[in-house]
């Protein structure tokens, strides 16, 4: 490794070692308990002999019990919105940490008797399993779309507390298909008559974009076909993707003559007196012709995302320009190459070759239309 980068890792490295070493410490004196306990008793696990963690295991167990129970104390004598439910967080963290030290036999020699809240647990269950399902139903009675999103996480909180709880898996159901963002994506075909050009590349890169943005489970994208099938008459949004305007095998080409010269160049020798030779130099000269292809592809794609419904409003249009230019040069020359740069003797021995074909031009062009629309649309629906 190099000294340098090993230089500046040691003290990283070192630092990170020693908050390892005294984080069950530091969480303890920052009054975070709960997480000194679990932190202390998984390195008594590793090591059961840890005084460090005895230590802080020992005073933390009793700090962490007693400031849970406080706070289920106060959230009794207060106006808690969610009073039930946070209370069933608390003795499901009281639990855990009985658990945690039950599995760790140096964790027991510190804390022989562990209380566990199971019953008090199972007690309040029900209770918060009514908060959430009533809290799903306030917002379920307001009838927008943000309202049943959020109803439908209450409804599966409800649901985890008490497993059928009166119900809310119909409930849950019905949240989730007001929930849902139905598009119907329209990648129109390409149309060219001078081609038979293809945009299934395009569209497969767009239709990966689709499936990652479905990653929010609220949302959902169907071909026209598929909408057919389900009777999505209704959608609540129509995707268009159109190849607007496109030129492929745009062709341009010039021709270039140069006349070349240069001075101080060796063309010959002469003979001396006593043998001896001596170098004549003179001007070379040579005629180049270069020629010079450049073809070019270039379009605009247009996304618009409408409103479905009798206003068909239009949340979005935008056009996404691309270009690609496919260019080769080659060339000739009468006279003495050695009046020629480099670079033109290069392309003098070359020769004329066939451009890349109409597809393949179409798809470089559509290459940053691509990125562009890809995006838009993440950054669309990012808010959905």
């Amino acid at each position: 490794m190099n000294k340098i980068k090993l230089y500046i890792l040691l003290p990283l490295i070192t630092g990170a070692l020693l908050v390892a070493c005294n984080s069950s410490k530091n969480l303890y004196e920052q009054g975070n308990y709960y997480e000194a306990v679990m932190r202390s008793v998984a390195k008594l696990r590793k090591s059961p002999n840890n005084n460090k963690a005895q230590e802080v295991l020992a005073s933390a167990y009793p700090s962490a019990v007693n400031s849970f129970m406080d706070q289920i104390e106060n959230n009794k004598n207060g106006n808690i919105p969610m009073r039930y439910t946070e209370e069933a967080a608390i003795y499901g963290k009281l639990n855990g940490m009985y658990e945690h030290i039950q599995r760790s036999p140096g964790a027991k020699q510190v804390v022989d008797n562990p209380r566990k809240y199971y019953k008090a647990l199972d007690r309040v269950k029900p209770l918060a399993a009514e908060e959430q399902y009533a809290a799903g139903m306030r917002l379920m009675a307001d009838g927008t779309r943000e309202g049943a999103k959020r109803a439908y996480q209450h409804f599966l909180s409800a649901d985890k507390f008490v497993p059928g709880y009166k119900d809310v898996r119909y409930q849950s159901e019905e949240a989730y298909h007001r929930a849902i963002l139905h598009v119907v994506a329209n990648l129109r075909p390409v149309q060219s008559r001078l081609y038979e050009l293809s945009g299934e590349e395009f569209y497969r890169q767009v239709n990966n974009t689709l499936n990652n943005i479905e990653q929010n489970e609220f949302i959902r994208f169907y071909t026209p076909e598929e909408a057919e099938k389900v009777n999505l008459e209704r959608p609540d949004q129509v995707l268009e993707i159109n190849f607007e305007d496109f030129v492929v095998g745009e062709t341009h080409t010039r021709e270039i003559v140069e006349k070349m010269e240069r001075d101080s160049v060796v063309v010959g020798e002469v003979e001396m007196a006593g043998g001896r030779t001596k170098k004549v130099l003179g001007t070379v000269k040579a005629d180049v012709v270069i020629n010079h292809m450049e073809i070019v592809s270039r379009g605009m794609v247009s996304l618009t995302i409408s409103r479905s419904g009798l206003d068909n409003k239009d949340l979005l249009y935008q056009d996404f320009p691309g270009q690609f230019v496919w260019f080769h040069e080659w060339g000739n020359f009468n006279g003495d190459d050695r009046a020629l740069t480099d670079e033109q003797i290069e392309v003098c021995n070359r020769r004329p070759i066939q451009p890349v074909p109409p597809q393949q031009m179409f798809v470089e062009f559509t290459k940053p239309i691509q990125q562009q629309l890809n995006n838009r649309l993440i950054s669309f629906y990012r808010g959905y």
